[in-house]
């Protein structure tokens, strides 16, 4: 194979144009950081595969602007039932969740890649199509500006070119082959059992708006409303992993399916008109790092759960935003190389918690043992009621509820039972007679700070501008001021009114439990610092003359120089 070498050398290659990396790709792109984005297939997927969008996922969709075009698309679902033997042991809401988006949102990931594709299109990247990476000849060391990843990629001809990168990103799948190149054990296990999952319509009266869980002594069956009348169906079958050892494996057929649903289900539902469908093993997997070098794994290539929680693509998405601002921050020259460390240690905790949750749902949703069906059966409705399942279970569903409190970048204390670290709550804010989710203010490519005063003085505005004007830090920061009560509007002082809010029905204030104080909100929307006295912004100072930033003007060029070093 022919290698080319004279091509431009970018500051992130993207490996894998599923959800994942064309989510990064769209984090960075936004922040003006030169993105290729590679994929061994000829275009986007043609199947639903990964369908379920939580809240959380939508959350930071919103940063990159496709949150509402997903919700118009797909089909929200604001209830869950888990039903034994036909009798309805859980029945639980997503209303109880504090978000815009409180529900699970039903989308075909086709669907979520065609929006991103075009998002990404916006951005000035295409994604580069029938290109693969075949050899990572040096994984790049971090420490060494002239020791970029080099790669070779074989392109649609089949011709060979050679790269060079300041940062490698492996959002290739289960199967990546960035994480085989860099010799990345992928260990883990599988369920002892195999499923059909299939995309049919049904003809039956169920609920289009619930998640429905059906359990019997013959296993499990899913189903769940998607968009234009179809069902995803995940059905649990005699089949085991041994069964797809061999070179024959097992296929799906609509009469098996049928078969299935007549036997666990609710009865009287007849399915149709497949548009997919398969049978698998399903398993659980988590790499042994998510990092060698400068290359990074995200999504499926990092970890594989189970699909009953449907984690999988949302797991991977939040990823994307964990790294991409890292990068961002890294590459402009506006955080050192140890910011980046951080991915590894909030990524991995979060990874290896989803897995714990998901292996353990799953057994307990396919165990079909006598003893256990007894037990699920008499015990699991006494517990209905409590706020185990009607509130805690609906929030860490949605994901709302993952946190990097504990880790490096959380710092300061929690405020009732907000920790540094938690995602930013949820609260309407008016801005320009208009209610906006705080969100929308406080997530994307900036750190913000929400600085709360329960009354507006010309006392509290004078000294939050002379610190704005005296501190480095201030630079890197979108600053919120917000008061419970009516502002002076005669006061002006230099704050910009876009940024100076009444919160006059106290719901920031409620949502941080604070009576005021200041808020530092990392770019993906967690936490980086809370303090109850608003007076005490010198922290702020302080969180930024930690290991992981710098006050350097931008060094980024375009691309990179440390790209450009074999270029």
């Amino acid at each position: 194979m022919a290698v080319n070498d004279n091509f431009p050398a970018p500051d992130v290659l993207i490996v894998g144009a599923g959800p994942v990396g064309m989510t990064l790709a769209c984090v960075l792109a936004r922040q003006n950081i030169s993105v290729r984005i590679i994929d061994r297939n000829d275009g986007p997927t043609a199947y639903s595969k990964a369908i379920g969008i939580h809240a959380r996922t939508l959350e930071l969709m919103h940063t990159i602007g496709i949150a509402e075009a997903m919700v118009e698309r797909g089909n929200p679902m604001q209830r869950f039932r888990v039903n034994a033997d036909r009798r309805c042991i859980i029945d639980a809401s997503f209303a109880s969740i504090s978000s815009r988006y409180p529900f699970v949102l039903g989308l075909p990931q086709s669907v979520t890649e065609h929006l991103l594709s075009r998002q990404l299109a916006e951005c000035g990247v295409s994604v580069e199509r029938n290109t693969e990476i075949v050899e990572i000849t040096d994984a790049g060391s971090p420490a060494d500006p002239g020791r970029p990843a080099r790669v070779i990629l074989r392109g649609p001809g089949g011709n060979g070119e050679s790269v060079s990168t300041s940062w490698l990103c492996g959002c290739d799948g289960s199967r990546s082959s960035v994480r085989t190149l860099l010799d990345i054990d992928f260990p883990g296990g599988d369920y002892r059992r195999a499923f059909i999952l299939g995309d049919v319509r049904i003809d039956s009266d169920e609920a289009q708006d619930e998640l429905q869980f059906f359990i019997s002594r013959h296993g499990y069956l899913l189903m769940i409303p998607m968009p234009r009348g179809m069902h995803r169906i995940i059905a649990q079958t005699d089949k085991t992993l041994d069964d797809f050892q061999g070179t024959a494996r097992p296929e799906a057929s609509l009469e098996e399916l049928q078969a299935i649903v007549d036997r666990n289900g609710p009865g009287g539902v007849r399915v149709h008109s497949p548009a997919w469908l398969t049978c698998a093993p399903f398993y659980y997997r988590l790499a042994e790092t998510p990092r060698r070098g400068r290359a990074f794994l995200l999504g499926d290539a990092l970890h594989l759960y189970s699909p009953l929680g449907a984690q999988g693509l949302n797991t991977g998405a939040h990823d994307a935003f964990n790294l991409g601002w890292k990068l961002a921050q890294v590459i402009s020259g506006s955080a050192n190389l140890a910011l980046l460390d951080s991915y590894t240690e909030e990524r991995m905790a979060i990874a290896r918690k989803i897995a714990e949750v998901t292996s353990r749902t799953t057994r307990f949703i396919t165990n079909t043992t006598p003893w256990y069906r007894t037990l699920r059966k008499s015990v699991v409705p006494l517990v209905n009621a409590s706020r185990r399942v009607q509130i805690d279970l609906p929030w860490l569903m949605s994901g709302l509820r993952q946190s990097y409190a504990g880790h490096s970048l959380s710092a300061g204390n929690p405020a009732g039972d907000l920790k540094p670290g938690d995602r930013c709550p949820h609260a309407y804010v008016r801005v320009d007679g208009a209610l906006r989710p705080l969100a929308a203010m406080v997530h994307g490519q900036h750190f913000t700070l929400l600085v709360l005063h329960r009354r507006d003085t010309t006392d509290h505005r004078q000294n939050l501008m002379k610190w704005l004007d005296n501190c480095p830090a201030a630079k890197r920061l979108r600053t919120c001021y917000i008061t419970r009560e009516p502002m002076e509007q005669n006061i002006a002082l230099g704050i910009d009114t876009a940024h100076a809010i009444e919160d006059t029905t106290a719901e920031v204030f409620h949502a941080f439990g604070l009576n005021q104080g200041f808020v530092l909100v990392r770019p993906d929307g967690h936490l980086a610092l809370l303090d109850s006295n608003a007076g005490n912004l010198g922290a702020v100072a302080d969180y930024f003359a930690g290991p992981y930033w710098t006050f350097d003007e931008p060094v980024k060029s375009e691309p990179s120089a440390v790209a450009n070093a074999y270029a």
